[in-house]
């Protein structure tokens, strides 16, 4: 019998299991079933929450700081060093995971003011290569609070930096009081979406409401970033209507503008650290997932874009998700042969939740079996 040589290469399944917990998972399934498999565990990101410490695991260091979350408080964060290069996460900054219950309340205040100081942390280590990673948050400020951490101030003072609800406010925003040493700063912007800014693929109709938002709070948000963006974008470069713009409730738009940063797919970005396309080279099938495949998983996230560079080299990939709301054939265009849903296999949301692990398990099982008469 022919030994099937498995990439199992999960994203996280958020709120559950990390990516690299996801991946062991699944490979101790496969282990049971009777077909003959070597496996080579790779978690992967898609340049949001959770890059860190995809990074940690390719041996970068780790720096700890305390910074200001989405809500106000001082929490602990961690940005990354690679390479010369500096790694800063959206998430660490203002993740949705520092707001215990999402509110109308809460997605109208909160700030990016978090992502500004792990910058800062990063100028203040040396770096002038920095590598901002979005995905995950829990603001819809453009960025406001992101850019007042670093310098920029705004008239009224408190506009801008009290979070998205307070863009409605802003008369004019000053960048030339910003932190200097961007000036010598080459930033990249790795999105996980590739939405605009504004409109009705917007971040604020699109994401607001996933962070509480309501029909009332998603039109003030609308207005308010529409606003920022005159008031920061005032060129005629129509910025923020380009793909990944409205990323992580904006903040793609201020680093795009304001610190003039460059734009690149955040998962081809990791996929490219990770080094995936060696590891392809010898894999016969590609096992990938996260916590949900719906319809942004079509959009730059990682399980997708993996597979897609899978299907470039004619290797079939299976996606095991908690919940997979795509067609057969929407993955099928994406050179997925197969899914599995853990919500399905486990018979309901809540029995998947309270054991994920076991349920990755038995769809690994499940996945080694099928995937063994397909390749």
């Amino acid at each position: 019998m022919k030994t099937i040589r498995a990439l199992v290469a999960p994203d996280a399944f958020k709120s559950s299991l990390s990516a690299k917990e996801a991946a062991r998972h699944l490979a101790v399934g496969m282990a049971t079933a009777p077909a003959d498999y070597t496996t080579v565990e790779c978690p992967i990101a898609d340049g949001g929450e959770g890059t860190i410490a995809v990074l940690e695991g390719l041996g970068a260091h780790i720096h700890r700081t305390i910074v200001t979350s989405a809500l106000g408080h001082p929490v602990p964060a961690s940005w990354a060093a690679l390479d010369g290069t500096a790694y800063v996460e959206v998430a660490q900054g203002s993740g949705a995971h520092h707001v215990p219950t999402h509110t109308a309340q809460t997605c109208l205040a909160a700030t990016s003011t978090g992502v500004g100081e792990l910058i800062a942390a990063a100028l203040d280590a040396g770096h002038r290569r920095i590598v901002l990673t979005t995905g995950g948050s829990a603001v819809s400020d453009g960025g406001a609070g992101m850019l007042h951490a670093l310098g920029a101030e705004f008239s009224p003072d408190d506009s801008g930096s009290a979070g998205g609800g307070s863009l409605s406010r802003i008369r004019g925003v000053d960048l030339s009081t910003m932190d200097p040493r961007l000036q010598e700063a080459d930033i990249t912007v790795a999105v996980d979406v590739r939405n605009p800014l504004l409109g009705d693929a917007g971040s604020a109709k699109t994401f607001a409401p996933q962070k509480g938002a309501g029909a009332r709070e998603v039109e003030l948000l609308e207005a308010g970033l529409a606003r920022w963006a005159h008031l920061i974008d005032g060129s005629g470069r129509d910025r923020a209507h380009e793909a990944g713009a409205g990323a992580s409730g904006g903040i793609g738009f201020a680093a795009m503008t304001a610190l003039s940063g460059r734009r690149v797919e955040g998962a081809d970005l990791v996929l490219d650290l990770l080094g995936i396309d060696a590891l392809l080279g010898e894999a016969d099938v590609v096992v990938t997932g996260e916590g949900s495949l719906d319809t942004q998983s079509l959009f730059g996230k990682a399980p997708l874009a993996l597979a897609a560079r899978a299907a470039a080299r004619r290797i079939p990939t299976v996606v095991v998700a908690g919940r997979v709301e795509l067609t057969p054939s929407q993955l099928a265009g994406h050179g997925v042969i197969a899914s599995w849903s853990l919500v399905e296999l486990a018979g309901s949301t809540e029995a998947a939740l309270d054991d994920p692990g076991r349920w990755l398990q038995e769809a690994g099982r499940l996945v080694a079996t099928r995937a063994s008469q397909l390749t």
